[in-house]
This record gives structure tokens, sequence and C-alpha cells, in this order.
């Protein structure tokens, strides 16, 4: 549970009015609500500050709720809210003009809405069920059998919430299915029905955006356009109404969904970007899903509630709560980040350090050595990474997290042993690497630098042996290229990621944390930057790349404005990830890693590591490998002339 100061100001808001309600013991039971709970009582008794003591109908659920619990606790002074028809004390589902009913009051209120004669007995009657009277209608309940799908009491069997919907043909795509809507242009199936109201359109009488169920000079068009009511338009701004939500259109919706979650935000705050920003979104679905349906939104609320301008220090605390809620807080982290509520931070440098600080309080007695390590040999080289090369973060904070685990299994097993780190010999290395190879061959980061730094002997940790990369043939490279840079049919993203892959030998990290600064112009010609060097691009590719930086920003809520992705991704204030962009250019029989080492080889053929390394953004050490692997020797020839037999 959160700090007691989450809870403090609408606790001291709810003991105002009740002087024999202890403070701590108010904190306590609004602690216990649901955040949209919270939110609701707030915004209700911001406009009646006395509902918990006037007993007005006005009272919705959530405050008759918190009513009944401080009624029960027996604090004097509390009110509990009355039906405003009849003055019963009951549950008051129902808001009427006025305040709000009971549920007998609630159906007297429709009954007396259709009065006329009764089917059954032919009485001048109110007529609240297929007009007839009450009790006729209890009588053919009474007399009914269960449904033998649901089991309700019915006069028909299915009853008719479980038969069969009807067949016909559906007005828009003409198949023959049951009807799940009849409009004016005629009976709807349920996938027209489903894509009519997710996407309305333009209509070509009003040029409005509307749900299209009429017909009229042989088009489609709304309701009004054809002498009809439009059921599915919004009471408040007659946009069309939400298929997620009853009632009202997406933006609205949205709307009453940020004032619950924002009550109280000044409009000069660091909450208030955030607040306008989402409720001007040009995809107000998107919001709407993620305010109804994420884990994230509910902890904005507890954020917001504090009254205070939130930390990283605070998602930091949540996050230490599990996995699922560090997924949590690292989403609100980039959302929050992204519309400038939370400063910019070294968010690697960051994970790194809190990894740290969960082996540390496993290993207290290694924690001195571990921290040293990390402070002055991993966090320089992952601070130099993304500054000099960017992308792949969740791939090196992975591999930082497996070193320092490593570092902590390698001094655990040396300490079981009895020997400290300055005793450790070659033998004990090696027996400790035979174990598990494939995974404690990390430990060689740590150990090089406890070698270098005096705190161990000098020991070896070779290298994890890796397999040759497997190449494509010279054919099928050229050809993908080729498809890349002319076939319109794939998507833009897809044929520029491609291209870059096939052509420079790019990693897909490195190609997602591409930026639109890095595709320039000079006149006619189209260059693109990788790391230090601009490299002249082929007309074609330039064109292509220049098509994929021009394209218009991302319309959905969780738009990249400040970064200016040449791939952005879906999650606030990140590009796409690299396992993403990997399945679409398999989806399109694109491998990235033979396409890469195809071309990597082939650049190594025609440039020299000194060239090859800056252009491309690649360590010296890297360049040479892939120069000694391009290389042309007689090996095979020399082989072959031995394994020859003589003339």
């Amino acid at each position: 549970m959160p700090a007691r100061a989450s809870w403090e100001e609408l606790a001291e808001q709810v003991a105002r009015f009740l002087p024999a309600l202890v403070p701590d013991e108010a904190a306590r039971i609004v602690a216990g609500l649901t955040p949209s709970a919270r939110g609701r009582i707030r915004a209700h008794l911001a406009a009646h500050p006395d509902a918990l003591v006037s007993g007005s109908s006005l009272a919705p659920l959530s405050v008759q709720a918190l009513i009944t619990t401080l009624t029960a606790m027996g604090v004097a002074g509390v009110r509990t809210p009355a039906c405003l028809r009849c003055g019963r004390i009951r549950p008051l589902r129902r808001a009427v003009p006025g305040g709000r009913v009971c549920l007998g009051c609630e159906g007297i209120l429709a009954a007396q809405a259709d009065v006329g004669p009764c089917t059954a007995c032919g009485e001048t009657r109110p007529r609240p069920s297929h007009k007839t009277c009450g009790p006729c209608r209890r009588d053919q309940l009474s007399t009914g059998r269960a449904c033998s799908d649901c089991g309700n009491r019915s006069l028909m069997d299915p009853c008719a919430n479980c038969r069969p919907r009807p067949l016909a043909s559906c007005a828009v795509c003409g198949d023959r299915a049951p009807v799940c809507a009849r409009w004016p242009l005629g009976p709807v199936c349920k996938p027209c029905y489903r894509q009519a109201r997710r996407n309305p359109a333009p209509c070509p009488g009003c040029d409005r955006r509307r749900v299209l169920i009429a017909r009229a000079k042989g088009r489609r068009v709304c309701g009004p356009c054809a002498g009809h009511p439009d059921p599915h338009a919004c009471p408040r701004c007659a946009e069309p109404r939400s298929y997620q939500v009853k009632g009202l259109c997406d933006r609205c919706a949205v709307h009453d969904q940020l004032t619950a979650l924002f009550p109280t935000v000044p409009d000069d705050g660091a909450y208030a970007h955030l607040r306008a920003t989402l409720a001007d979104s040009p995809e107000p679905g998107t919001v709407l899903t993620w305010l109804r349906n994420s884990r994230s939104a509910p902890l904005l609320a507890d954020l917001v509630a504090t009254g205070r301008p939130v930390t990283h220090a605070d998602l930091d605390l949540t996050a230490a709560e599990g996995r699922a809620a560090a997924r949590t807080v690292e989403y609100l982290r980039g959302l929050l980040t992204a519309y400038q509520v939370l400063p910019e931070r070294d968010e690697l440098s960051a994970r790194i350090e809190r990894h740290l600080q969960r082996v540390a309080a496993r290993h207290p007695e290694h924690a001195l050595l571990l921290r040293s390590y990390v402070r002055w040999s991993l966090l320089p080289r992952a601070r130099r990474h993304e500054r000099l090369r960017g992308g792949g973060f969740l791939f090196r904070a992975r591999g930082a997290y497996a070193r320092i685990n490593r570092a902590a299994e390698f001094l655990s097993a040396m300490t079981a042993r009895g020997l400290p780190l300055q005793e450790v010999t070659q033998h004990e290395v090696d027996g400790w690497l035979a174990v598990s190879p494939g995974t404690r061959f990390a430990v060689r980061d740590f150990v090089i630098w406890a070698t270098r730094r005096g705190h161990a002997r000098i020991l070896h940790v070779p290298h994890w042996p890796k397999k040759d990369p497997v190449a494509l043939d010279e054919d099928s490279h050229w050809e993908l290229l080729h498809q890349c840079l002319t076939d319109t049919d794939l998507p833009l993203e897809v044929r520029g990621a491609g291209a870059i892959l096939l052509l420079f030998g790019q990693h897909l990290t490195r190609i997602t944390a591409l930026t639109t600064q890095a595709v320039t112009t000079v006149g006619e010609d189209t260059f693109l930057t990788l790391d230090r060097t601009p490299i002249p691009l082929p007309v074609p590719l330039g064109a292509l790349l220049a098509d994929l930086a021009n394209r218009p920003p991302p319309t959905n809520w969780a738009a990249n404005t400040a970064r200016g992705w040449l791939f952005p991704g879906g999650r606030p204030g990140q590009h796409l990830s690299a396992t993403v962009l990997g399945r679409r250019l398999a989806a399109h029989q694109i491998p990235s890693r033979p396409a890469r080492a195809t071309a990597l080889v082939t650049l190594a053929q025609d440039l020299p590591p000194a060239v090859l390394g800056p252009m491309l953004g690649l360590h010296p050490v890297t360049a040479a490998h892939w120069r000694r692997r391009a290389a042309t020797d007689w090996t095979a020839y020399l082989e072959a002339r031995l394994a020859a037999p003589p003339s």
C-alpha cells in the first residue's frame, strides 16, 4: 500500500464534517477504496462538500458505499441518503432529475412512462413490460418454464436472450447471417455493425463524421440526412457514440475519465500539459482504452492524489514491489517523460544501480566489491555506449544484469570453498566454469577488472566461442535489396529498415534507434549518418529514406513528439523495438542475421577497417574482425593442390 500521505488530503476532507472520526481512521478507510472510487468521491465532495451529513439523494454509489462504511463503524453525524421519491433508506441506483431513486421507485417511474390497455387483461394500466401490466406479466412468468440454456423463467424456450437471431441478408455486405441490428437501410450482421460503429465515416450528405445507418440516392448516409433520428449520436456533442462505453462518444468519455483522474490539477501545473494532450488526442479511443483498462492509469491516479509533483524516486519505490509493478511503472515513466511531467534521466544507469542494490541485499558480504565493479567498470561503459551509439537498451541492461549476477555467484562460490578473491587460482576458475559454461563465461568482465585493480591474481577467462555467421548468397542478397528499393507493396518501414540492413549491415538495435536527423539532404544529394561520417546514398535509397523521415508523425496518443524517431514505436517516447522490427522483416522473408553478415563481408572486402569503423559505427576490433573474415587467400587452393593425385 502506498504511503499514508497519499490519502491525507481526501481523509481530511471526509473528517472535516465528522468530528467524531479520528483522522488516522479516516485515512485508513480512504486508503482501502479503489482509485476510481476515490476520484468519484473527491469530485462529488468538491461540488457538494456536505454530502456526508446532508442526506442528499444526489450521492453517487461510491459516496453511498462510503457512508455505509462510516455508519457501520458507528461514526456520529453521518446521514444516509434517502430515495427522492419515497424517502426510504435504500440503495439508490438510478439517477433522475433532482436526485436518485431506489429500485422500487425506479420500476414505478418506468411503468408510469407507458400507460395504456394491457395486452392480456385489456384494462388501462401502467405497462412496464411488453405492453403488459405488472400482475399479468407476473402470472405469465409464473406459468412459464425454465430456459434450457440459461435457466431463467420465460414464456418460450429458449428465452428471448438465448434463442438464435433470425437470418437475413445483410444490407451492407449481402451475406446471409444472424441479424444484429435493424437500421433504416435494412438488417445488418454483427461484423458490419461492429465495423460501422468502430469506424464512423464522413456522410456524403452533411459531410460530418457519422455512423452511416441509412441510404439516400443510392449512397449510404447518416440517419438525419435520410429523415431518421441518429441513435448513435452522443447527447453532448452529437459525435458518434463510443463502442466501448455506453451513452457517450470516446472524447466525452475521455473528458469524464480525466476529470476523475485529475480533479484538482491547476491549469499551470506539471499535469496540466499531460491532461490537455490526452484530452485533445487525435485517437481518443486509444486514450479511453488506456484509462479504463491499463494498470498504469490507476497508478497515475494514486500519484495525482498525493497532491505533490511525482518524482523518479516515487516510481522507483513502486517498481520495487515486483516484476509486474516494475513493468507498469516503466510504461508510466515513459508516458510522463514524453509529456514533460518528469525530466529525462539516464534510465540504463538507473536500472543497473537498482539491480545492484537487489544483488547487494542478497550478498551483503560482497556488496563493497560489487559496488566498486559496477561504479568503475559497468556504468562508465554503459554511459559511453549510450552516448556514442544508442539503441539496444534492453539488450545492454540484461547484459549488465548477467555480469553482476555472475560476479556475485563467483564470489559466493569461492567464499564457500574458504578462498578470498586474492587467493583464487586458475584451477578454481576453470573448475567453476566447467560446471555451466553456457552462462558462467559472463564472469570474464569482472575477472579482468579485478585483475587490473589488484583485487585478484592474474586469471584468465576465455571468450565464449561463437559460431560463424551464416550469410546469404550474392544473388539472394541483391534480390532482397532490389525488392526493398522498388517494391511499393511492402510497408515503408520494412523497406527502409531492410535497405539499411542489406546495404550497411547495421544491427537492428542501431536501426531502430535512428532519428530523422540522421537523414539529411544537401541539394539533390541525400546523406545517412550512422556514426560520425555522413554517407552519400544512391538516389533510390535516398528517396526512400527521405519519404520515411518526412512521413506524418504518429497519431497515437503515445506520439514521440520530441525525439523524432525514424521508426517510432507504440510506447510513449520510445522507438520501435528491435524484436518487433525483426519479426516484421522475417514476415517479408528478410532474415536479419544472414543479411547483416553478407553486407558486412561485402563492405569489408572493399574498405579498410580504418574507414569501415567510423562509417558504420563499429569498434576497431570488430571492423578488423570483419576484414579478416572477408579477406581472400590461397589456402583453399593450396589444400586442393595437396589433395590432388600427382599427374
